[in-house]
C-alpha cells in the first residue's frame, strides 16, 4: 500500500501532466524542484517544524467553500441562494470528496474552483475543520443571550483581531496575538537566533507579536531594507554612511537608545536573511505555475503562490538563519464579496488552491512534507442568505489544516445543518461556531511543540478551562 507521501507525488505530477495538457507549462517547475530536494539533504530536517497562517483577509464564504451535498442540504443551500446569480453551484460542477469519518450520512464536495484542495484531500495530506469561529465560551442558539461573547461580532475590525489574538475577548484591544505567544514559549528551541522566529510577508500582523518575540517583514524582492542605507538619499551618494553613523551613535535617552536596538536588530536580520535566502527561479526555488483566471480564461500569476514560495525560500535558509521553529504569515486579501462573489470568489478560490498545492509539493520534494504545517483563517464566515450578488457578514465557517503531519482526508468538528433558522444559525445562515478559534490554535500548537500546560499558558480562554480539560481536535493526530 503506498504511503501518503507516495500518494501525494504521484497526485502531484498527475495534476501537474493534466496542466501541461491544458497549455500550462508545468515542466520546468518539475524540474527545478529537483535543486530543492538537493539542498534539504545537506540541511537536515528531522527537528524542525514551521507553522504557516493563511489569512484570507475580508470574511471567506464557507458555506460556499465546503458544499453538504446530500438531498436535504444542497436543497436547502441551492433555495437560499436561488436568488444570487452563480451562488447556488450546480450539483455537477462541484469537486466530490469523502471524509474518513462519516456524518450522519452527509455527503460533501468543495467549491468547483477548489481543484487543488480536492487534491490534496484525497491524498491525505488535508483536512478540513468545520464551524471554526471566535468564542469566548461554549455557546448554543438557546444560551446566546445570557452567554459572554467576543467584543463587537461581525466587524471586520475586531473580528479579524480576535482571531488573531491570545483571546477573543478583547476585539481590537488584543495585543498579543496567538502565534507570537507561541514563537515566545518555544523560544529555546531556536538555540541560535529567534530573529527569523516570526516572519511575515504581508506587513505587521497581530497574529505574530508577541511579548519577547519580534515579528520580521520580507517580500518576494527579500529583506525589506531601511530607506536611505541601501540607495542614496536626495541623490547623494554619501548619504548612506552619514545615516549609519547616525543610527549606530550610543544614545543615553532610553527611548532613543531602545529605537536605536530596533534599528540595529533589523540591519543585521536583513544581511543575514540576504546572505542565506535561497534565491527564485532556477537554482533555486521555483516559480510558481500560473493559474487559470476563470473571468478573462486566460493564464495569470498568482501572488499567493508568490508569498508562499517566499516562505519556501525562507525555510530553505533554516541552517543559516539558525532556526529549528518558524511561524509565517501569508495573506490573500478580497474576501468581502458583498456583491460579485460568484466571480470574485472563484478567482479567489482557484488562486488559493493552487497556492496549497504548489507548496505541499516543496515541501514534500524538499523532505520537509512532515515538518510544516499550513492553515486558514479569516476574520469570519458569511450569511447563508445572498443579499442580491453577494452575501453578508457572519460568524463560524470552515478551514483547511496541510501537510504531512495532518490526519487528512478527514473532516474536524461537527458541520452544521444547512439552512435559515436551524440550530446553530443566529439569522440570515449567520453560524453560530461549534468549534472554537482557541481549540483550533491549541491543536496548531500542541504539534508545534508545545506542552498542555504551555497551550493553557498560551491561550488565555484554553487555560481557564472554557473548553475543557481536553481542548484539543485531532487533526494532528493523537
Amino acid at each position: 500500500m503506498m504511503n501518503k507521501f507516495e500518494r501525494s507525488r504521484r497526485q502531484f505530477l498527475r495534476t501537474a501532466s493534466m496542466a501541461s495538457m491544458a497549455g500550462i507549462s508545468a515542466s520546468p517547475f518539475l524540474i527545478e524542484l529537483s535543486s530543492i530536494a538537493a539542498m534539504a539533504q545537506s540541511t537536515g530536517t528531522s527537528d524542525y517544524k514551521a507553522l504557516v497562517c493563511l489569512y484570507m483577509q475580508g470574511g471567506n464564504d464557507g458555506h460556499g467553500t465546503v458544499i453538504a451535498t446530500d438531498t436535504a442540504s444542497f436543497d436547502a443551500f441551492t433555495q437560499a441562494r436561488q436568488n444570487a446569480p452563480g451562488l447556488a453551484y450546480p450539483l455537477s460542477s462541484l469537486l466530490p470528496i469523502t471524509p474518513l469519518t462519516p456524518q450522519s450520512g452527509r455527503t460533501f464536495a468543495l467549491n468547483p474552483a477548489l481543484t487543488g484542495v480536492q487534491n490534496l484531500f484525497n491524498a491525505g495530506r488535508a483536512a478540513i475543520v468545520a464551524n471554526v469561529g471566535t468564542l469566548v465560551e461554549p455557546v448554543s442558539k438557546s444560551t446566546i443571550g445570557t452567554a459572554t461573547l467576543p467584543d463587537s461580532l461581525f466587524s471586520h475590525f475586531d473580528q479579524s483581531a480576535a482571531w488573531q489574538a491570545i483571546a477573543s475577548n478583547g476585539g481590537s484591544t488584543e495585543t498579543v496575538g496567538w502565534g507570537g505567544r507561541i514563537a515566545d514559549l518555544i523560544e529555546s528551541a531556536n538555540t541560535t537566533s529567534s530573529t527569523f522566529t516570526c516572519i511575515s510577508t504581508a506587513g505587521i500582523a497581530l497574529f505574530l507579536s508577541g511579548e519577547q518575540t519580534f515579528q520580521l517583514n520580507c517580500t518576494s524582492a527579500g529583506p525589506i531594507p531601511i530607506y536611505g542605507l541601501t540607495q542614496p538619499l536626495f541623490g547623494q551618494s554619501t548619504s548612506a554612511a552619514f545615516l549609519n553613523n547616525i543610527l549606530s551613535t550610543s544614545e543615553t535617552n532610553v527611548f532613543a537608545k531602545e529605537y536605536g536596538a530596533v534599528i540595529q536588530r533589523s540591519i543585521a536580520a536583513q544581511k543575514q536573511l540576504q546572505q542565506y535566502m535561497l534565491p527564485a527561479g532556477t537554482g533555486g526555488v521555483p516559480n510558481p505555475p500560473q493559474y487559470l483566471d476563470p473571468k478573462s480564461l486566460t493564464l495569470m500569476d498568482n501572488p499567493l503562490a508568490t508569498s508562499f514560495q517566499t516562505v519556501a525560500r525562507i525555510i530553505g535558509a533554516r541552517a543559516g538563519l539558525g532556526v529549528n521553529r518558524q511561524i509565517f504569515f501569508v495573506e490573500l486579501g478580497g474576501f468581502d464579496t458583498h456583491t460579485n462573489q460568484a466571480i470574485q470568489h472563484a478567482q479567489l478560490l482557484t488562486q488559493l488552491g493552487a497556492a496549497l498545492e504548489y507548496f505541499d509539493a516543496l515541501m514534500v520534494t524538499a523532505g520537509l512534507g512532515n515538518n510544516v504545517t499550513t492553515f486558514t483563517i479569516s476574520d469570519f464566515g458569511r450569511t447563508l442568505t445572498s443579499n442580491s450578488s453577494g452575501t453578508d457578514h457572519g460568524w463560524g465557517s470552515h478551514h483547511f489544516v496541510v501537510g504531512g503531519a495532518v490526519a487528512g482526508q478527514n473532516m474536524y468538528g461537527q458541520y452544521p445543518v444547512v439552512g435559515v433558522n436551524q440550530a446553530d444559525d443566529t439569522g440570515a445562515g449567520r453560524l453560530i461556531p461549534t468549534t472554537a478559534v482557541d481549540q483550533y490554535a491549541a491543536t496548531l500548537a500542541r504539534w508545534f511543540g508545545l506542552s498542555n500546560s504551555q497551550v493553557g499558558s498560551a491561550l488565555t480562554n484554553i487555560g481557564n478551562n472554557n473548553f475543557g480539560s481536553n481542548p484539543y481536535l485531532g487533526f494532528m493526530g493523537s
